[in-house]
């Protein structure tokens, strides 16, 4: 093996970074350290994440914590898809993932290296975080035979069941993807966990949705916590399979969930018990539980939200918000006006069309990036490959400080324009004002050339006034006609 070989700059560097910590000797530690270089914890240093550029300011951050976290054990690590190897961000950097355990955790770490002015390599990332905490690892599988063959599963299970419903140590609000990735996270460091859901079923928060949608990112990306997707599964999952995938998932991982159920205002907490008093709404029945912790995982967009227009009462035709919208067919023949630019409206828009609506026009107020399937290929992809566990995926793409990533982003950003350059071409000439970040985006499936042929008409730049009558009234005084304006 050469000495230029990945492996050995790797565990040269290594080497001298894993001295330093360990005898918490901080300029060593800096040194390691490109002067630009970035320093990313989770939970290592302190409870908390920390995304630091620059000696001065990792040097703040280590001072008064370096030496009792007790950092030693430091070592590459050689499973697949972590050992040492071209960076997949920069093929200028080496990579590799390391191991390493403080005084109360097991840690993983990611690094990636860059040559210096003088040609020697430093760390222009090296992220750190705890994996788990010691004495609370998690379980693995179970054996799978209870009390010497004596017990059969379902009343094994049953009875979890019930411990955990009538004391929960943690409360999850929300079961979709988030909730359930820690509930089951919880469940295998044995933390009773009960998830509170207020739909009918698991899955539902998709169910709900058009039904033409799938997700705009490909299956590596989005899969789940010990359970990745069958090698068949589409690469652009769709709605109905993933709200049934989630439903499976909650089944197939132990899960104990409150379906129609909410917490109701306001939870208190007990600064002498530390707990919190939390009554839920169990379909109908009121219950009060006392767990220590709440998570709430109910999502990031929020509730629905309207456009507050005058002279609504006023229109003839339809109003809905998207998460109303289940399919085109009773459009047929109609003049519909979608308000919004990002991937929800791209897709009504394309299912509006195929549905026999007399007219689409795409309301866009601001700007919008617009991306083909060859660019989810060249970035998406890259990141999360086929054949590669989304948890190894996961963490190297944790390992970039999200500043980091954008700034790099924007020096590519000529590359990304010339790359949609034929797409984009009929978008602009449709009227489509275009961005490659950071505002609203999709995934190209077909929208774009039925914009670029006139089967998607754009109204573009200025805000709306009111309803009217027959239509919508904007700012500048246009009016366009609608039979229906769906907000998305």
């Amino acid at each position: 093996m050469s000495a230029e070989s990945p492996h050995d700059i790797s565990n040269e560097w290594l080497s001298t970074f894993a001295k330093a910590l360990q005898a918490a000797d901080l300029d060593g530690v800096l040194t390691a350290f490109l002067p630009s270089g970035w320093l990313r914890d989770v939970l290592t240093f302190g409870w908390d994440n920390r995304s630091l550029a620059g000696h001065d300011k990792i040097a703040a951050y280590l001072q008064d914590t370096l030496l009792p976290t007790k950092v030693t054990d430091v070592v590459l690590d050689n499973r697949p898809g972590l050992s040492p190897r071209r960076s997949e961000f920069n093929p200028d950097w080496i990579a590799s993932g390391f191991t390493f355990t403080t005084a109360i955790s097991i840690g993983q770490g990611y690094f990636h290296l860059a040559r210096d002015e003088s040609g020697a390599w430093k760390a222009q990332i090296v992220f750190m975080s705890i994996t788990d905490l010691k004495g609370y690892e998690e379980a693995g599988p179970e054996q799978g035979v209870y009390d010497g063959h004596t017990l059969a599963w379902v009343d094994v299970h049953q009875e979890r069941r019930q411990k955990i419903e009538e004391d929960p140590h943690v409360i999850i609000v929300g079961a979709g993807q988030t909730g359930l990735n820690i509930a089951a996270r919880f469940r295998q460091m044995n933390i009773p966990t009960l998830v509170v859901e207020e739909n009918a079923r698991v899955g539902d928060n998709w169910r709900k949705r058009y039904p033409t949608l799938s997700l705009h990112t490909p299956r590596t990306q989005h899969s789940l916590l010990y359970q990745p997707y069958p090698q068949t599964w589409p690469i652009f999952t769709p709605r109905d399979k993933l709200a049934d995938w989630l439903e499976h998932y909650a089944i197939s991982q132990d899960l104990v969930i409150w379906n129609n159920s909410r917490p109701l205002p306001t939870p208190t907490y007990d600064l002498t018990t530390r707990k919190w008093t939390v009554v839920i709404d169990r379909n109908g029945t009121l219950v009060t539980l006392n767990p220590a912790h709440i998570v709430l995982a109910t999502g990031t967009l929020g509730k629905p939200r309207l456009l507050e227009l005058s002279k609504k009462d006023i229109f003839q035709g339809t109003t809905m918000h998207a998460f109303e919208y289940a399919g085109g067919r009773p459009f047929a023949g109609k003049r519909v006006v979608v308000v919004g630019a990002g991937n929800t409206s791209a897709d009504i828009c394309q299912d509006l069309v195929i549905q026999g609506a007399e007219s689409v026009t795409m309301v866009q107020r601001s700007s919008t990036c617009v991306v083909s399937p060859k660019t989810v290929d060249a970035t998406v992809t890259r990141a999360w490959p086929e054949g590669v566990p989304s948890e190894v995926s996961d963490f190297k793409f944790s390992s970039f400080p999200l500043a980091l990533f954008k700034a790099m982003l924007k020096a590519a950003e000529q590359e990304s324009w010339d790359r949609e350059k034929d797409m984009h071409e009929g978008l602009i000439k449709a009227g489509l004002k275009l961005n490659m970040g950071p505002d609203g985006y999709w995934i190209d499936v077909g929208c774009a050339e039925l914009i670029s042929t006139g089967k998607i008409q754009i109204k573009q730049g200025v805000e709306l006034e009111c309803f009217a009558e027959n239509g919508l009234v904007f700012q500048d005084g246009s009016v366009l006609k609608a039979d229906a304006v769906i907000f998305a």
